[in-house]
Order: C-alpha cells, then sequence, then structure tokens
C-alpha cells in the first residue's frame, strides 16, 4: 500500500503552516515552480531581460507568465490585460491578425495627404453610434 505524500495544505490544517512552507516552498514560488516550471529567481531574470515592462504593450509591473499552451515553454512576462488578451485569442497568430484587419477597418485613421498635413479618413464598415435617449 502505498503512503500518503503530505501537501502543503495538509501542514495548515493541522496548524503547522511554518512546517510547510519550510518543506514546500512559498506560495508564489511554489505556484511558478508547479505552474511553469521557474522559480521566483528565473521570473526576475526574465523580467530584467524584458526591462521590468510587459513583453507586449511596455506597461510597468507585469506579474504574469505567459507560456505556450501547446509545449509548456515560457515566453515571457505580461501584464494581466496582454496575458488574457493572448489567452481569448486563443494563442492564434492568425486570429489576431483578423482582429487588426477588423479594427483597420472599422476605426477612424489618420491618413497622410500631404507633408504635416494629416486627414482622418472614415472606416470602410460600420456605423455611427446611435444617439442616446
Amino acid at each position: 500500500m502505498r503512503a500518503r505524500l503530505r501537501r502543503c495544505s495538509d501542514w495548515r490544517n493541522e496548524g503547522q503552516g511554518d512546517r510547510g512552507q519550510r518543506l514546500c516552498g512559498s506560495g508564489r514560488e511554489s505556484h511558478l515552480r508547479r505552474r511553469h516550471g521557474v522559480g521566483e529567481k528565473e521570473f526576475q531574470e526574465l523580467l530584467t531581460e524584458q526591462g521590468g515592462v510587459c513583453a507586449v504593450c511596455g506597461g510597468p509591473d507585469p506579474e504574469h507568465v505567459d507560456h505556450d499552451h501547446r509545449t509548456g515553454w515560457v515566453r515571457g512576462i505580461l501584464c494581466f490585460n496582454c496575458n488574457g488578451g493572448l489567452g481569448q485569442f486563443r494563442d492564434s497568430p492568425a486570429r489576431l491578425a483578423r482582429a487588426i484587419t477588423y479594427l483597420r477597418g472599422t476605426t477612424w485613421q489618420r491618413v497622410l495627404i500631404h507633408p504635416g498635413v494629416y486627414q482622418m479618413c472614415s472606416p470602410t464598415r460600420g456605423r455611427p453610434p446611435s444617439p442616446r435617449s
């Protein structure tokens, strides 16, 4: 008969949280190792390589490890919104390209018509917003 392995929650439930912490590591360290195979040290090294900003938008203080869902490989450190956005597009470059095409076709664009002179061009698709009542 196999012995049951003890998890951090087992130690915590017995009121020996410090012992579980010592054996299993900190919450964040444990989470990073379990979920992404990197520790806090590797996280900080990757963040330093990125200049301390989100790898997509350049925003300050990103906290989320981005990984390829097929391979599990860590790609970078992202802010909440960029990480969620990539997830919503299912990490698909084709979906992101279609979204970009859609935005360009439905958003007013600044077009250079003469050096230093721009004109706002109307979108090729879309309707004006409905009047509020």
